[in-house]
């Protein structure tokens, strides 16, 4: 058995054994843990997201069965006007987000729904509403499913002959496109995608991406659940690297779209483009300001309370296993995360 079973095993008999509970119930967390989600699929049939920030529907289900039944799920809502008020939530509070708007989110909407829970998901309403793919999603499905056996892209000063074969090496390309796109502007981006497209975007493989999104009848359709939805851009745009002129219509315009669409404000934004990569800074903070949202979410690890600022708001990084994910809480918190 290796490092990694061992850990694991541990903290299985940590989770049965009522370890985290006897933290939690001697020690409660007076600061709310604001949960970040991606996909909801089967490792076997995820071809458009890192497994690293997947996991399965009965995975997810075992999360939101533990957190209802342990921890105070709250909204985002409640979190922002509690804190504005200067209003004290339950201890052990936790809200569930999700950031992207994949298809298979409605099924996390229902899952939450089955267990009296609320969950906000930030979504890119270009690629809801079908005026766009989402090219995270584009570059890893057409990828991972493409025959041919090498990819060329001639982008931002260099040029580089990708080899695609086996599924090594087509990761190896995925993290190399996405750094070359998330490092660079919108122009960087189309022609990264371009070059793509012209490679390997068949037709069939261009419709499958499409339809990993959800759409507007499904966004409202989990508003009708009681979920609530926030932006996250336009399009995916990497937003300090943007011209500040696409930068603000990104974020601005994105809420417009969710007002007119769900007749609903759209108070909550959540930065994209995370990973070893600068995705917000100061002056994208203060566009979010500008727009009028009531907060923005990062995807720095962290707890929140009504001293945090409410447009940078940290989120617990969270796993497939829930035994790792309430360790990481309850320990983090322990030892003065």
């Amino acid at each position: 058995m290796n490092k990694q079973a061992i850990s694991l095993f541990v903290k299985r008999v940590f989770l049965n054994c009522g370890v985290y509970g006897f933290f939690r119930n001697c020690f409660p967390n007076k600061k709310v843990s604001i949960l970040r989600y991606h996909a909801v699929v089967p490792d076997s049939e995820n071809y458009y997201t890192s497994h690293a920030i997947s996991l399965s529907p009965e995975e997810f289900e075992k999360h939101v069965r533990y957190f209802a039944r342990k921890y105070n799920v709250v909204s985002l809502d409640e979190i922002i006007d509690h804190f504005k008020d200067k209003k004290p939530l339950p201890k052990n509070s936790v809200a569930f987000t999700f950031d992207d708007g994949y298809l298979d989110n409605l099924l996390a909407a229902k899952i939450l729904h089955k267990y009296g829970a609320h969950g906000t998901f930030f979504i890119v309403t270009e690629a809801i509403g079908r005026e766009s793919l989402l090219w995270l999603s584009e570059v890893t499905y057409l990828l991972l499913k493409t025959e041919i056996g090498s990819l060329s892209i001639n982008a931002a000063g260099s040029a580089d002959t990708l080899p695609l074969g086996n599924n090594r090496e087509r990761w190896k390309a995925i993290r190399h496109l996405v750094k070359l796109i998330k490092s660079n502007n919108r122009d960087v981006r189309q022609e990264v995608r371009k070059q793509l497209l012209d490679q390997v975007g068949t037709p069939e493989l261009l419709k499958d991406v499409k339809d990993l999104m959800l759409t507007w009848d499904q966004v409202k359709e989990m508003v009708d659940m009681g979920m609530i939805i926030g932006s996250h851009t336009l399009s995916h745009l990497n937003l300090p690297n943007a011209d500040p002129d696409d930068a603000v219509k990104e974020i601005s315009e994105a809420k417009t779209v969710i007002e007119d669409r769900l007749g609903k404000p759209a108070r909550h934004f959540s930065y994209p483009n995370s990973g070893p990569y600068a995705y917000f800074d100061e002056r994208i903070r203060q566009y979010v300001v500008d727009a009028g949202y009531d907060s923005s979410c990062t995807s720095n690890n962290g707890f929140v309370d009504a001293e945090s600022d409410a447009f940078a708001l940290e989120r617990v990084r969270t796993v497939p296993e829930l035994e790792e994910t309430v360790h990481d809480m309850e320990w983090s918190r322990v030892l003065g995360g």
